[in-house]
């Protein structure tokens, strides 16, 4: 995979940031492949019979796959190649092994060690060879120790150190070579010509890709550079590059991961922040890298203080987005309980108007049967008066009209349409009116289906007939009798000054 700066490396910090995260979900993948590859080299090396050039060459390779996922594993297999190697006389390989693990020394604690191991070596006595690969390491290992003990004052003394063996090292590279450009760019870096450095890294950073080993060095350097010049969001966007380096060639012992996640946490990026300084922490422990450790200890504290701090908050937020769900899901139940009780009601009031309808269809035809009933009497009536009048029978017929027969046969037909169509429209009204009576007041029936005149009265005054003398004619009584009734009705009454209106209100649909 080509990652070019100026093609598909990520432009702005948040993709970069993004590109970080999708690759530690597969950085297991990588360091599970090294992994692989180690144990396939420890099953060469331990097949019988093995030759000291396969095998001298099998232990370089082992210590190199270690080099940056275990550091003690790869100080012990140099070591081993370090004593293979002086045992069958290879001197010059043996020091290049040596002067090797000066790049591992500062990682496993021996900080000490690695500087006096700088020190007593006489680089003017080696070769080319050597001689470059002792500055190469020399310089990586000062780089190491200047970030161990950044930001204190030893910083300055260490990283000038760093530039000194970066020169010397620039000293002994061609310019054909291409990490010439990245030696050149540190040396701008040391001597402050910050413009050329960030110039110089950048043209070198855009030529390689992220399977380039000097990757990682470039983006670091370019990151010196962008905090010198106090630029803090390019200092983060090229150490999270020189992070993403480390995690896609399945790197434990990198830095990078751990020094961006302070700047994240003062970003307010605490979930990101935390993350990452999480897995530093686990890197540390699966590399020996312990050294690392130091600065983890520092930042992990607050880091993960906020961290906590914001999960209680994001806790906090979901029981009160909880509740209020509950809330309104009791809210929407209430409603719904409310509407499903008005559709009954609505339901039941449909039905009693049904059956109200039907009644009063039906007893409208009863009374217009009874209208049709006194018509014919009537008629008859007529009849019988002429042909009496005819026959010159006076007194038969004054006899007839004195006795008010006729007038009571058509007042009890009356009384029972009217009590029969009452009774089966208002069905508990008897019930209901003695519910409106003192206890010792109420009405009691032999026969349910007839009505006494006090309760033909309250039956007019239901049916919203309140004229009393309407009433006597009705129910052929006197004007004081029916008053009378009222009045005597209202004393049975448990509230005289409601009685009326209650009685208004007997068997209404709502």
């Amino acid at each position: 995979m080509t990652c070019r700066a100026d093609a598909q490396f990520p432009p702005t910090l948040d993709r970069a940031l993004k590109s970080l995260d999708k690759a530690l979900e597969n950085r297991q993948d990588k360091i599970d492949e090294v992994n692989g590859l180690i144990d396939s080299l420890r099953r060469e090396l331990s097949a019988p019979g093995i030759g000291y050039n396969d095998e001298i060459l099998l232990l370089e390779q082992i210590a190199g796959a270690f080099r940056h996922i275990q550091v003690d594993s790869a100080y012990a297999y140099s070591e081993r190649a370090i004593a293979l190697s002086r045992e069958n006389g290879d001197s010059a390989r043996a020091m290049r092994l040596y002067l090797n693990q000066i790049d591992i020394l500062p990682l496993r604690g021996y900080v000490h060690e690695a500087l006096m191991r700088i020190d007593s070596v006489n680089a003017m006595s080696l070769d080319s060879d050597l001689k470059r690969s002792f500055f190469k390491n020399a310089r990586s290992a000062l780089l190491c120790i200047t970030s161990l003990y950044s930001p204190h004052a030893l910083n300055d003394s260490y990283f000038e150190r760093y530039v000194a063996y970066n020169d010397s090292l620039l000293s002994v590279t061609p310019e054909d070579v291409p990490e010439h450009k990245l030696y050149l760019g540190c040396h701008y870096l040391g001597s402050n010509q910050l413009s050329l450095a960030m110039a110089t890294l950048s043209d070198y950073l855009e030529s390689i890709d992220m399977s380039n080993a000097c990757f990682g060095d470039a983006a670091a350097n370019l990151a010196i550079a962008q905090f010198i010049r106090g630029r803090m969001d390019l200092w983060l966007y090229f150490l999270t590059l020189n992070a993403h380096f480390e995690v896609v060639n399945g790197y434990t012992d990198g830095e990078a991961l751990r020094q961006i996640s302070p700047r994240l946490y003062e970003r307010g990026d605490v979930n990101r922040a935390y993350s990452y300084l999480f897995t530093s922490q686990e890197d540390i422990a699966s590399s020996g890298a312990l050294i690392r450790s130091m600065h983890v200890a520092g930042a992990f504290p607050m880091v993960e203080g906020a961290y906590r701090l914001q999960q209680e908050r994001y806790t906090y937020i979901l029981w009160t987005v909880l509740a209020c769900l509950l809330l309104i899901c009791f809210l929407v139940f209430m409603i719904m309980r409310n509407k499903m009780r008005d559709l009954k009601r609505l339901s039941d009031l449909k039905v009693k108007l049904a059956k109200a309808n039907a009644v009063k269809e039906t007893y409208i035809a009863e009374f217009l049967s009874l209208c049709s009933v006194y018509m014919d009497k009537l008629e008859e009536f007529n009849r019988t008066v002429s042909r009496k009048i005819t026959a010159g029978q006076i007194e038969d017929l004054y006899g007839m009209v004195k006795s008010g027969r006729f007038i009571d046969e058509q007042t009890k037909l009356f009384y029972d349409v009217f009590d029969n169509a009452f009774i089966n429209i208002y069905p508990d009204f008897i019930h209901d009116v003695n519910l409106l009576l003192l206890d010792d007041k109420k009405f009691v029936l032999a026969d349910t289906k007839k009505l006494t005149p006090e309760l033909r009265i309250l039956a007019f005054m239901r049916l919203g007939l309140e004229d009393s003398a309407k009433m006597a004619r009705f129910l052929g009584l006197s004007l004081n009798t029916v008053y009378t009734y009222r009045n005597r009705l209202k004393s049975r009454a448990k509230n005289r000054d409601t009685f009326e209106r209650d009685i208004l209100n007997i068997g209404g649909v709502g």
